[in-house]
Order: structure tokens, then sequence, then C-alpha cells
């Protein structure tokens, strides 16, 4: 008798597992956006090749926080996407010296995602936006720059971007691409996956 009430009863926590695993699974596939990291501008959070999935919705793009990860077109008027992180938002002043220190609006700012070198990188050249030059941003104005600070294209050469610009909020890294073919992985897509355990950026 016991044991037969022992068997209902697991096999019930059993199916309500199930159940909560199914509705996991379906949220994250009809909520979420999948998304690749196609270059190195972002190592090394983040590295070529690696998949995840990013918040499109309204809720997340209107209320982004300083050093959020985010996708944006990396022109108003051109379909091509570039992943960044966010350093400055709306009327807030930039400044970034020489060796990397960054302040905003008159208060230095701590970048825990840098290392020395790679944080005196961000101003090899000075004559880069926000780069020994006070630079103030106008309404829905957001400052963006790439982790690998030498090695991307980002706010210091193509100036600010705007709101209307934003594609999504990066929420998890869960994974990297895989194929025998360079050719499919160049293309942008991921025709075979290989899980991990994956590192949220909420």
């Amino acid at each position: 008798m016991y044991f037969k009430k022992l068997t209902a009863l697991l096999s019930q926590v059993f199916f309500v597992i199930l159940i909560l695993i199914g509705t996991t699974l379906i949220f994250h596939n009809v909520y979420y956006t999948p998304v690749q990291i196609v270059g190195s501008s972002m190592e090394p959070t983040l590295f070529n090749h690696e998949f995840g999935i990013m918040d499109t919705h309204e809720p997340a793009l209107n209320t982004l926080s300083r050093f959020d990860i985010i996708v944006v077109k990396q022109s108003p008027t051109i379909d091509r996407y570039i992943i960044k992180r966010v350093i400055g938002l709306p009327n807030e002043s930039i400044f970034i010296t020489s060796t990397g220190d960054l302040t905003i609006s008159n208060e230095v700012v701590d970048q825990p995602f840098l290392d020395d070198l790679t944080k005196e990188q961000t101003c090899i050249n000075p004559n880069v936006l926000g780069c020994e030059d006070t630079f103030i941003l106008a309404d829905e104005e957001y400052f963006l720059l790439g982790d690998n600070r030498d090695g991307s294209l980002d706010s210091r050469v193509l100036g600010t971007f705007h709101r209307d610009q934003f594609v999504g909020k990066l929420i998890a890294i869960e994974g990297v691409c895989k194929s025998s073919s360079l050719i499919d992985l160049n293309d942008n897509n991921c025709p075979s996956r290989a899980y991990g355990f994956p590192r949220f950026y909420l």
C-alpha cells in the first residue's frame, strides 16, 4: 500500500516537472530571439560563433542600464547588426583618459569587465569620440563600446547610437555553433549547436 502511494506521488511530481520544463522551453523559444556572435569585438566576454538569446521587446529596450550588452543596427540606413556594451546613457557626458579610465558626468566609473591592458587600449587614438575630450549625449543617444577595445568598431568611430537602432538586449549565451564547413559559420548561421552551461547577462 505504501509503495503504491509513493509511486503515485513520484509520478505526479515527475509529471509536474515535465510540464514545467515544457513550459520553460516554449517560453524560451517563443519569447526570446536567437542571436549568434560574429567577430571578436566583444572578447573576452563574448566569442566568435557563440550563440544565445536576446530580448527584443520594448520593456527590455526601454529600461537599459549601463554595461548592458545589446544588439544594434550599425547604421540607421544599413541592415548590418553589431553587438556592443552600453557605456553612456542619454544626456550624460563621456570622458575617457589616455589610460582608459572612464568618467561619466564627472564621476569615475569602474569597468570590472576590462583588464588593465585592454582598458589602456581604449584611447590609443586620442582623436576618436569620447577620448581626451568630453562628449555630451543628447536625448535617446547612447555611447557603445566593444570589450575588445583594440579590435572594436564602435561609438569612438561610428558615433552615438540612437534608441531607434536598438534590436535586442542580450540575455544569455548558451553554447557554440559547430560546423564541418567554415563557409557555413562565415555565412552567419548555426548548422549545429554544442550547448554548454549558460552565461546570463541580466
